[in-house]
Protein backbone atom coordinates (compact mmCIF):
# COMPACT_ATOMS: atom_id res chain seq x y z
CA UNK A 1 0.00 0.00 0.00
CA UNK A 2 1.36 3.42 -0.95
CA UNK A 3 0.65 6.87 0.42
CA UNK A 4 -1.47 7.47 -2.71
CA UNK A 5 -4.07 4.93 -1.60
CA UNK A 6 -7.45 6.62 -1.02
CA UNK A 7 -9.70 3.70 -0.17
CA UNK A 8 -9.43 -0.03 0.30
CA UNK A 9 -12.16 -2.65 0.45
CA UNK A 10 -11.30 -5.95 2.13
CA UNK A 11 -13.42 -9.08 1.82
CA UNK A 12 -16.62 -7.17 1.08
CA UNK A 13 -19.73 -9.36 1.19
CA UNK A 14 -23.20 -7.96 0.68
CA UNK A 15 -26.68 -9.42 0.10
CA UNK A 16 -29.94 -7.89 -0.97
CA UNK A 17 -32.79 -7.56 1.55
CA UNK A 18 -34.22 -10.76 0.07
CA UNK A 19 -30.97 -12.61 0.67
CA UNK A 20 -29.67 -12.65 -2.90
CA UNK A 21 -25.86 -12.34 -2.91
CA UNK A 22 -24.46 -9.26 -4.62
CA UNK A 23 -20.79 -9.56 -3.66
CA UNK A 24 -18.68 -12.23 -2.03
CA UNK A 25 -15.24 -11.51 -0.55
CA UNK A 26 -14.58 -8.59 -2.88
CA UNK A 27 -11.22 -6.81 -2.58
CA UNK A 28 -10.48 -3.51 -4.28
CA UNK A 29 -8.14 -0.52 -3.94
CA UNK A 30 -8.55 3.03 -5.28
CA UNK A 31 -5.57 5.35 -5.58
CA UNK A 32 -5.27 9.08 -6.04
CA UNK A 33 -5.84 9.90 -9.70
CA UNK A 34 -7.68 6.65 -10.50
CA UNK A 35 -10.57 7.14 -12.93
CA UNK A 36 -12.85 4.11 -12.94
CA UNK A 37 -16.28 3.57 -14.51
CA UNK A 38 -18.48 1.07 -12.69
CA UNK A 39 -20.65 -0.77 -15.23
CA UNK A 40 -22.98 -3.76 -15.36
CA UNK A 41 -26.56 -4.84 -15.86
CA UNK A 42 -29.48 -3.21 -14.08
CA UNK A 43 -29.89 -4.79 -10.66
CA UNK A 44 -26.35 -6.18 -10.48
CA UNK A 45 -25.57 -4.12 -7.36
CA UNK A 46 -23.57 -1.17 -8.71
CA UNK A 47 -25.35 1.49 -6.64
CA UNK A 48 -25.15 -0.68 -3.54
CA UNK A 49 -21.41 -1.09 -3.99
CA UNK A 50 -20.96 2.67 -4.45
CA UNK A 51 -22.98 3.31 -1.26
CA UNK A 52 -20.70 0.90 0.62
CA UNK A 53 -17.58 2.64 -0.70
CA UNK A 54 -19.07 5.99 0.31
CA UNK A 55 -19.80 4.75 3.82
CA UNK A 56 -23.58 5.13 3.37
CA UNK A 57 -24.16 1.37 3.73
CA UNK A 58 -22.33 -1.25 5.79
CA UNK A 59 -21.30 -4.55 4.20
CA UNK A 60 -22.59 -7.80 5.71
CA UNK A 61 -18.97 -8.84 6.06
CA UNK A 62 -15.62 -7.19 5.38
CA UNK A 63 -14.46 -3.63 5.89
CA UNK A 64 -13.76 -0.35 4.16
CA UNK A 65 -10.55 1.47 5.06
CA UNK A 66 -10.71 5.12 4.04
CA UNK A 67 -7.63 7.37 3.76
CA UNK A 68 -9.19 10.57 2.45
CA UNK A 69 -12.36 12.59 2.06
CA UNK A 70 -15.25 11.24 -0.01
CA UNK A 71 -18.23 12.84 -1.73
CA UNK A 72 -21.17 10.88 -3.13
CA UNK A 73 -23.80 12.20 -5.53
CA UNK A 74 -26.50 9.48 -5.48
CA UNK A 75 -28.71 8.42 -8.33
CA UNK A 76 -31.87 9.69 -6.62
CA UNK A 77 -31.87 13.43 -5.96
CA UNK A 78 -34.34 14.58 -3.32
CA UNK A 79 -36.48 17.66 -4.13
CA UNK A 80 -35.19 20.94 -2.75
CA UNK A 81 -37.90 22.65 -0.59
CA UNK A 82 -36.25 25.96 -1.37
CA UNK A 83 -36.71 25.39 -5.12
CA UNK A 84 -40.08 23.58 -5.44
CA UNK A 85 -40.35 24.18 -9.19
CA UNK A 86 -36.78 23.22 -10.08
CA UNK A 87 -36.60 20.37 -12.61
CA UNK A 88 -34.78 17.12 -11.76
CA UNK A 89 -31.97 18.10 -14.13
CA UNK A 90 -31.52 21.46 -12.43
CA UNK A 91 -31.37 19.79 -9.02
CA UNK A 92 -28.85 17.19 -10.23
CA UNK A 93 -26.53 19.80 -11.69
CA UNK A 94 -26.72 21.74 -8.43
CA UNK A 95 -25.75 18.61 -6.44
CA UNK A 96 -22.87 17.86 -8.81
CA UNK A 97 -21.58 21.42 -8.55
CA UNK A 98 -21.57 21.18 -4.75
CA UNK A 99 -19.57 17.96 -4.94
CA UNK A 100 -16.96 19.51 -7.24
CA UNK A 101 -16.73 22.61 -5.04
CA UNK A 102 -16.04 20.44 -1.95
CA UNK A 103 -12.86 19.12 -3.68
CA UNK A 104 -12.93 15.66 -2.05
CA UNK A 105 -10.08 13.19 -2.47
CA UNK A 106 -12.52 10.67 -3.95
CA UNK A 107 -15.59 11.62 -5.97
CA UNK A 108 -18.33 8.98 -6.31
CA UNK A 109 -21.06 9.66 -8.88
CA UNK A 110 -24.11 7.44 -9.51
CA UNK A 111 -25.63 7.98 -12.99
CA UNK A 112 -24.60 11.66 -13.04
CA UNK A 113 -25.98 12.36 -16.53
CA UNK A 114 -29.47 11.22 -15.55
CA UNK A 115 -31.94 14.13 -16.06
CA UNK A 116 -29.21 16.40 -17.49
CA UNK A 117 -29.91 18.12 -20.79
CA UNK A 118 -27.31 18.39 -23.54
CA UNK A 119 -25.63 21.47 -22.12
CA UNK A 120 -25.57 19.83 -18.69
CA UNK A 121 -23.82 16.72 -20.05
CA UNK A 122 -21.23 18.85 -21.86
CA UNK A 123 -20.62 20.78 -18.63
CA UNK A 124 -20.17 17.53 -16.68
CA UNK A 125 -17.73 16.06 -19.21
CA UNK A 126 -15.66 19.26 -19.09
CA UNK A 127 -15.57 19.19 -15.27
CA UNK A 128 -14.51 15.54 -15.18
CA UNK A 129 -11.71 16.16 -17.66
CA UNK A 130 -10.35 18.76 -15.24
CA UNK A 131 -10.68 16.46 -12.23
CA UNK A 132 -7.33 15.17 -10.95
CA UNK A 133 -8.35 13.34 -7.77
CA UNK A 134 -9.90 9.87 -7.41
CA UNK A 135 -13.06 9.24 -9.41
CA UNK A 136 -15.55 6.38 -9.63
CA UNK A 137 -18.64 6.79 -11.79
CA UNK A 138 -21.65 4.55 -12.43
CA UNK A 139 -23.01 5.24 -15.90
CA UNK A 140 -24.53 3.72 -19.03
CA UNK A 141 -24.08 6.96 -20.97
CA UNK A 142 -21.65 6.48 -23.85
CA UNK A 143 -20.95 10.21 -23.97
CA UNK A 144 -19.48 9.91 -20.50
CA UNK A 145 -17.93 6.46 -20.74
CA UNK A 146 -15.78 7.45 -23.71
CA UNK A 147 -13.82 9.51 -21.17
CA UNK A 148 -12.69 6.30 -19.39
CA UNK A 149 -10.21 3.53 -20.11
CA UNK A 150 -10.56 1.62 -16.83
CA UNK A 151 -13.80 -0.20 -16.06
CA UNK A 152 -14.99 -2.29 -13.11
CA UNK A 153 -17.60 -4.73 -14.40
CA UNK A 154 -20.21 -5.91 -11.88
CA UNK A 155 -21.92 -9.15 -12.91
CA UNK A 156 -23.74 -12.13 -11.40
CA UNK A 157 -20.76 -14.35 -12.19
CA UNK A 158 -18.39 -12.02 -10.31
CA UNK A 159 -16.68 -8.65 -10.59
CA UNK A 160 -13.70 -8.00 -12.84
CA UNK A 161 -11.47 -5.27 -14.18
CA UNK A 162 -11.51 -4.31 -17.86
CA UNK A 163 -9.04 -2.03 -19.63
CA UNK A 164 -9.85 -0.68 -23.08
CA UNK A 165 -12.24 1.51 -24.99
CA UNK A 166 -15.99 1.77 -24.59
CA UNK A 167 -16.74 -0.10 -27.84
CA UNK A 168 -14.56 -3.08 -26.86
CA UNK A 169 -16.32 -3.20 -23.49
CA UNK A 170 -19.77 -3.22 -25.12
CA UNK A 171 -18.82 -6.11 -27.41
CA UNK A 172 -17.56 -8.13 -24.44
CA UNK A 173 -20.72 -7.45 -22.44
CA UNK A 174 -22.96 -8.55 -25.31
CA UNK A 175 -21.09 -11.87 -25.55
CA UNK A 176 -21.50 -12.32 -21.81
CA UNK A 177 -25.24 -11.61 -22.07
CA UNK A 178 -25.77 -14.43 -24.57
CA UNK A 179 -23.72 -16.84 -22.44
CA UNK A 180 -25.62 -15.84 -19.30
CA UNK A 181 -28.96 -16.66 -20.98
CA UNK A 182 -27.69 -20.11 -21.96
CA UNK A 183 -26.49 -20.77 -18.39
CA UNK A 184 -29.81 -19.60 -16.97
CA UNK A 185 -31.84 -21.95 -19.16
CA UNK A 186 -29.52 -24.89 -18.37
CA UNK A 187 -29.83 -24.21 -14.65
CA UNK A 188 -33.61 -23.89 -14.92
CA UNK A 189 -33.73 -27.23 -16.74
CA UNK A 190 -31.69 -28.91 -14.00
CA UNK A 191 -33.99 -27.51 -11.32
CA UNK A 192 -37.07 -28.72 -13.19
CA UNK A 193 -35.56 -32.19 -13.57
CA UNK A 194 -34.80 -32.30 -9.85
CA UNK A 195 -38.36 -31.24 -8.99
CA UNK A 196 -39.68 -34.03 -11.21
CA UNK A 197 -37.48 -36.52 -9.36
CA UNK A 198 -38.69 -35.27 -5.99
CA UNK A 199 -42.29 -35.48 -7.18
CA UNK A 200 -41.80 -39.15 -8.06
CA UNK A 201 -40.28 -39.76 -4.62
CA UNK A 202 -43.31 -38.16 -2.97
CA UNK A 203 -45.66 -40.32 -5.03
CA UNK A 204 -43.84 -43.49 -3.95
CA UNK A 205 -44.11 -42.43 -0.33
CA UNK A 206 -47.83 -41.80 -0.79
CA UNK A 207 -48.32 -45.31 -2.18
CA UNK A 208 -46.53 -46.72 0.88
CA UNK A 209 -48.90 -44.77 3.13
CA UNK A 210 -51.85 -46.30 1.32
CA UNK A 211 -50.45 -49.77 2.06
CA UNK A 212 -50.18 -48.71 5.72
CA UNK A 213 -53.87 -47.72 5.73
CA UNK A 214 -54.82 -51.21 4.54
CA UNK A 215 -52.86 -52.69 7.42
CA UNK A 216 -54.54 -50.26 9.81
CA UNK A 217 -57.92 -51.46 8.57
CA UNK A 218 -56.85 -55.02 9.33
CA UNK A 219 -56.07 -54.04 12.94
CA UNK A 220 -59.70 -53.08 13.46
CA UNK A 221 -59.58 -49.26 13.42
CA UNK A 222 -63.19 -48.02 13.39
CA UNK A 223 -64.19 -47.58 9.76
CA UNK A 224 -65.79 -44.16 10.29
CA UNK A 225 -62.56 -42.78 11.78
CA UNK A 226 -60.42 -44.43 9.13
CA UNK A 227 -62.56 -43.02 6.33
CA UNK A 228 -62.49 -39.52 7.85
CA UNK A 229 -58.70 -39.54 8.16
CA UNK A 230 -58.29 -41.01 4.71
CA UNK A 231 -60.73 -38.56 3.10
CA UNK A 232 -59.00 -35.51 4.64
CA UNK A 233 -55.50 -36.75 3.82
CA UNK A 234 -56.40 -37.68 0.27
CA UNK A 235 -58.13 -34.37 -0.38
CA UNK A 236 -55.20 -32.39 0.99
CA UNK A 237 -52.64 -34.47 -0.87
CA UNK A 238 -54.64 -34.27 -4.10
CA UNK A 239 -54.64 -30.47 -3.95
CA UNK A 240 -50.91 -30.41 -3.30
CA UNK A 241 -50.31 -32.80 -6.20
CA UNK A 242 -52.40 -30.71 -8.57
CA UNK A 243 -50.58 -27.52 -7.63
CA UNK A 244 -47.22 -29.26 -7.92
CA UNK A 245 -48.05 -30.81 -11.28
CA UNK A 246 -49.35 -27.52 -12.69
CA UNK A 247 -46.18 -25.78 -11.58
CA UNK A 248 -43.96 -28.48 -13.04
CA UNK A 249 -45.88 -28.49 -16.31
CA UNK A 250 -45.54 -24.71 -16.64
CA UNK A 251 -41.83 -24.83 -15.72
CA UNK A 252 -41.15 -27.59 -18.27
CA UNK A 253 -43.02 -25.69 -20.98
CA UNK A 254 -41.09 -22.50 -20.21
CA UNK A 255 -37.74 -24.36 -20.33
CA UNK A 256 -38.64 -25.92 -23.68
CA UNK A 257 -39.74 -22.57 -25.07
CA UNK A 258 -36.56 -20.86 -23.87
CA UNK A 259 -34.35 -23.63 -25.31
CA UNK A 260 -36.09 -23.37 -28.68
CA UNK A 261 -35.64 -19.60 -28.63
CA UNK A 262 -31.90 -20.04 -27.98
CA UNK A 263 -31.57 -22.63 -30.74
CA UNK A 264 -33.54 -20.69 -33.38
CA UNK A 265 -33.09 -16.99 -32.65
CA UNK A 266 -35.79 -15.05 -34.44
CA UNK A 267 -34.84 -11.81 -36.16
CA UNK A 268 -36.23 -8.86 -34.24
CA UNK A 269 -38.25 -7.63 -37.22
CA UNK A 270 -40.31 -10.83 -37.25
CA UNK A 271 -41.60 -10.09 -33.73
CA UNK A 272 -42.83 -6.58 -34.60
CA UNK A 273 -46.48 -6.06 -35.56
CA UNK A 274 -47.83 -5.40 -39.03
CA UNK A 275 -49.79 -2.16 -38.85
CA UNK A 276 -52.98 -1.39 -40.79
CA UNK A 277 -52.96 1.10 -43.63
CA UNK A 278 -52.54 4.67 -42.33
CA UNK A 279 -55.67 6.67 -41.69
CA UNK A 280 -56.09 10.27 -42.75
CA UNK A 281 -57.52 11.05 -39.31
CA UNK A 282 -54.76 12.24 -36.89
CA UNK A 283 -53.96 9.96 -33.98
CA UNK A 284 -53.26 12.91 -31.68
CA UNK A 285 -54.00 16.57 -32.24
CA UNK A 286 -53.37 19.74 -30.21
CA UNK A 287 -54.95 23.09 -31.11
CA UNK A 288 -53.83 26.37 -29.56
CA UNK A 289 -52.71 24.64 -26.36
CA UNK A 290 -51.21 26.38 -23.35
CA UNK A 291 -49.56 24.50 -20.47
CA UNK A 292 -48.22 25.89 -17.23
CA UNK A 293 -46.07 24.67 -14.32
CA UNK A 294 -46.89 26.81 -11.30
CA UNK A 295 -46.50 30.38 -12.47
CA UNK A 296 -44.39 29.46 -15.46
CA UNK A 297 -45.92 29.14 -18.91
CA UNK A 298 -44.27 26.11 -20.52
CA UNK A 299 -45.68 26.67 -24.00
CA UNK A 300 -48.57 28.66 -25.49
CA UNK A 301 -50.64 28.56 -28.68
CA UNK A 302 -49.07 25.21 -29.60
CA UNK A 303 -50.80 23.31 -32.42
CA UNK A 304 -49.70 19.88 -33.54
CA UNK A 305 -51.25 17.01 -35.51
CA UNK A 306 -49.62 13.57 -35.50
CA UNK A 307 -50.33 10.40 -37.39
CA UNK A 308 -47.30 8.20 -38.02
CA UNK A 309 -44.67 10.92 -37.93
CA UNK A 310 -41.42 10.25 -36.07
CA UNK A 311 -40.93 13.31 -33.86
CA UNK A 312 -38.10 14.24 -31.50
CA UNK A 313 -39.09 16.56 -28.66
CA UNK A 314 -36.08 18.40 -27.29
CA UNK A 315 -35.38 21.26 -24.94
CA UNK A 316 -33.64 22.13 -21.69
CA UNK A 317 -34.73 20.84 -18.31
CA UNK A 318 -38.04 22.36 -17.25
CA UNK A 319 -39.14 23.35 -20.76
CA UNK A 320 -42.24 21.13 -20.71
CA UNK A 321 -41.27 18.00 -22.66
CA UNK A 322 -42.94 15.57 -20.26
CA UNK A 323 -46.01 17.79 -20.05
CA UNK A 324 -46.34 17.84 -23.83
CA UNK A 325 -46.01 14.06 -24.07
CA UNK A 326 -48.64 13.50 -21.39
CA UNK A 327 -51.05 15.74 -23.34
CA UNK A 328 -50.41 13.77 -26.55
CA UNK A 329 -51.04 10.54 -24.63
CA UNK A 330 -54.31 11.85 -23.20
CA UNK A 331 -53.25 11.63 -19.54
CA UNK A 332 -52.88 15.37 -18.95
CA UNK A 333 -55.06 18.43 -19.47
CA UNK A 334 -53.95 21.81 -20.89
CA UNK A 335 -54.69 25.10 -19.21
CA UNK A 336 -56.18 26.29 -22.48
CA UNK A 337 -56.81 24.85 -25.94
CA UNK A 338 -58.13 21.58 -27.30
CA UNK A 339 -56.69 18.06 -27.26
CA UNK A 340 -58.10 15.26 -29.42
CA UNK A 341 -56.62 11.77 -29.32
CA UNK A 342 -57.49 8.23 -30.41
CA UNK A 343 -56.30 6.34 -27.33
CA UNK A 344 -56.73 2.93 -29.01
CA UNK A 345 -53.97 3.84 -31.48
CA UNK A 346 -51.48 5.15 -28.89
CA UNK A 347 -48.91 3.38 -26.73
CA UNK A 348 -47.45 5.53 -23.94
CA UNK A 349 -44.57 4.89 -21.55
CA UNK A 350 -43.96 7.67 -19.01
CA UNK A 351 -40.61 8.45 -17.42
CA UNK A 352 -39.29 5.42 -15.52
CA UNK A 353 -42.33 3.51 -16.88
CA UNK A 354 -44.28 4.52 -13.78
CA UNK A 355 -47.54 3.85 -15.65
CA UNK A 356 -46.51 0.21 -16.11
CA UNK A 357 -46.06 -0.87 -12.47
CA UNK A 358 -48.13 -4.02 -12.92
CA UNK A 359 -48.31 -7.15 -10.78
CA UNK A 360 -48.22 -9.33 -13.89
CA UNK A 361 -44.91 -10.52 -15.24
CA UNK A 362 -43.94 -9.97 -18.87
CA UNK A 363 -44.57 -13.66 -19.60
CA UNK A 364 -48.01 -13.53 -17.96
CA UNK A 365 -48.93 -10.38 -19.88
CA UNK A 366 -47.90 -11.91 -23.23
CA UNK A 367 -49.94 -15.05 -22.53
CA UNK A 368 -53.01 -13.42 -20.97
CA UNK A 369 -53.28 -10.15 -22.90
CA UNK A 370 -51.48 -10.90 -26.17
CA UNK A 371 -52.63 -14.55 -26.35
CA UNK A 372 -49.16 -15.92 -27.14
CA UNK A 373 -48.18 -19.44 -26.18
CA UNK A 374 -45.02 -20.04 -24.13
CA UNK A 375 -42.88 -20.79 -27.19
CA UNK A 376 -43.90 -17.56 -28.90
CA UNK A 377 -43.45 -15.56 -25.67
CA UNK A 378 -39.94 -16.97 -25.13
CA UNK A 379 -38.93 -16.30 -28.73
CA UNK A 380 -40.24 -12.74 -28.53
CA UNK A 381 -38.43 -12.05 -25.26
CA UNK A 382 -35.14 -13.44 -26.55
CA UNK A 383 -35.40 -11.54 -29.85
CA UNK A 384 -35.67 -8.33 -27.79
CA UNK A 385 -32.61 -9.41 -25.74
CA UNK A 386 -34.71 -9.21 -22.59
CA UNK A 387 -33.45 -11.55 -19.81
CA UNK A 388 -35.48 -14.74 -19.42
CA UNK A 389 -35.22 -14.53 -15.62
CA UNK A 390 -36.72 -11.03 -15.54
CA UNK A 391 -39.53 -12.11 -17.83
CA UNK A 392 -41.01 -14.10 -14.94
CA UNK A 393 -40.94 -11.26 -12.39
CA UNK A 394 -43.77 -8.75 -11.79
CA UNK A 395 -43.26 -5.59 -13.83
CA UNK A 396 -43.65 -3.53 -10.65
CA UNK A 397 -40.57 -5.25 -9.17
CA UNK A 398 -38.29 -4.44 -12.11
CA UNK A 399 -35.89 -1.51 -12.25
CA UNK A 400 -37.17 1.50 -14.26
CA UNK A 401 -35.02 0.59 -17.26
CA UNK A 402 -36.06 -3.06 -17.24
CA UNK A 403 -39.71 -2.10 -16.80
CA UNK A 404 -39.57 0.27 -19.77
CA UNK A 405 -38.23 -2.48 -22.02
CA UNK A 406 -40.86 -4.94 -20.78
CA UNK A 407 -43.62 -2.35 -21.30
CA UNK A 408 -42.49 -1.74 -24.88
CA UNK A 409 -42.63 -5.47 -25.63
CA UNK A 410 -46.14 -5.57 -24.12
CA UNK A 411 -47.28 -2.67 -26.30
CA UNK A 412 -45.85 -4.12 -29.50
CA UNK A 413 -47.51 -7.47 -28.85
CA UNK A 414 -51.00 -6.10 -28.16
CA UNK A 415 -53.71 -7.79 -30.27
CA UNK A 416 -54.41 -4.32 -31.70
CA UNK A 417 -50.92 -2.78 -31.66
CA UNK A 418 -50.48 0.98 -31.32
CA UNK A 419 -49.73 3.07 -34.38
CA UNK A 420 -48.04 5.85 -32.37
CA UNK A 421 -45.53 5.22 -29.57
CA UNK A 422 -44.89 8.02 -27.05
CA UNK A 423 -41.75 7.53 -24.97
CA UNK A 424 -40.51 9.92 -22.29
CA UNK A 425 -36.74 9.71 -21.65
CA UNK A 426 -36.62 6.02 -22.61
CA UNK A 427 -32.85 5.61 -22.15
CA UNK A 428 -32.89 6.66 -18.49
CA UNK A 429 -31.62 3.84 -16.25
CA UNK A 430 -31.01 1.53 -19.22
CA UNK A 431 -27.87 -0.60 -19.24
CA UNK A 432 -25.84 -1.11 -22.45
CA UNK A 433 -27.71 -4.19 -23.61
CA UNK A 434 -31.02 -2.43 -22.99
CA UNK A 435 -29.94 0.68 -24.88
CA UNK A 436 -28.81 -1.32 -27.92
CA UNK A 437 -31.98 -3.41 -27.88
CA UNK A 438 -34.17 -0.30 -27.65
CA UNK A 439 -32.34 1.36 -30.54
CA UNK A 440 -32.84 -1.73 -32.67
CA UNK A 441 -36.56 -1.99 -31.88
CA UNK A 442 -37.28 1.66 -32.64
CA UNK A 443 -35.23 1.60 -35.87
CA UNK A 444 -37.30 -1.34 -37.12
CA UNK A 445 -40.62 0.08 -35.85
CA UNK A 446 -42.75 1.18 -38.82
CA UNK A 447 -45.27 3.26 -36.87
CA UNK A 448 -45.28 6.78 -35.52
CA UNK A 449 -42.94 7.76 -32.72
CA UNK A 450 -42.70 10.69 -30.30
CA UNK A 451 -39.59 10.66 -28.12
CA UNK A 452 -38.34 13.15 -25.54
CA UNK A 453 -34.69 12.63 -24.71
CA UNK A 454 -31.46 14.47 -23.97
CA UNK A 455 -29.41 11.70 -25.61
CA UNK A 456 -28.52 13.05 -29.05
CA UNK A 457 -26.78 9.85 -30.15
CA UNK A 458 -29.88 7.85 -29.35
CA UNK A 459 -32.16 10.30 -31.17
CA UNK A 460 -30.02 10.12 -34.30
CA UNK A 461 -29.86 6.31 -34.18
CA UNK A 462 -33.65 5.76 -34.20
CA UNK A 463 -34.38 7.71 -37.42
CA UNK A 464 -36.59 10.56 -36.28
CA UNK A 465 -37.94 12.71 -39.13
CA UNK A 466 -38.76 16.02 -37.49
CA UNK A 467 -37.84 17.88 -34.34
CA UNK A 468 -39.84 20.07 -32.00
CA UNK A 469 -37.55 22.17 -29.81
CA UNK A 470 -39.14 23.65 -26.69
CA UNK A 471 -37.55 26.73 -25.21
CA UNK A 472 -36.87 27.47 -21.55
CA UNK A 473 -40.09 28.18 -19.70
CA UNK A 474 -40.98 31.82 -19.18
Amino acid sequence: MTSATLLQGRGLTLNTAAGRPLFRDLDLVLHRGDRVALVGRNGAGKSTLLDVLAGVETPDRGEIVNYGTRALVPQTIEPDPGRPLASPGELRRQQLQRAFDAEPDLLLLDEPTHDLDRSGVLWLVTELRRWREGLMVISHDRRLLREFREFFVVAEAGCRHFTGGCDALLAALDRERAEHERRYVSQLERLTTEEQRQSRVRQRRERKKNVGRVRELGRGTPRILLNAKRSYAQEKQAKRNLIQQDRLTAARAWVLGARRALAVELPLASTLPNLPSPSLRPIAQLRDVRARAGRRVLFDDLSLALNRERLAVTGPNGSGKSTLLSLLAGVGQPERGHVEIDASRIGYIAQNAVNWCLEESLVQYLIQESHLDLDAAASCIYAHKFPFALGERPLASLSPGERLRAALICLLQRPSPPELLILDEPTSHLDFVGQDALRSVLRHWSGGLVVASHDEEFMEAIRLDTRLALESAA
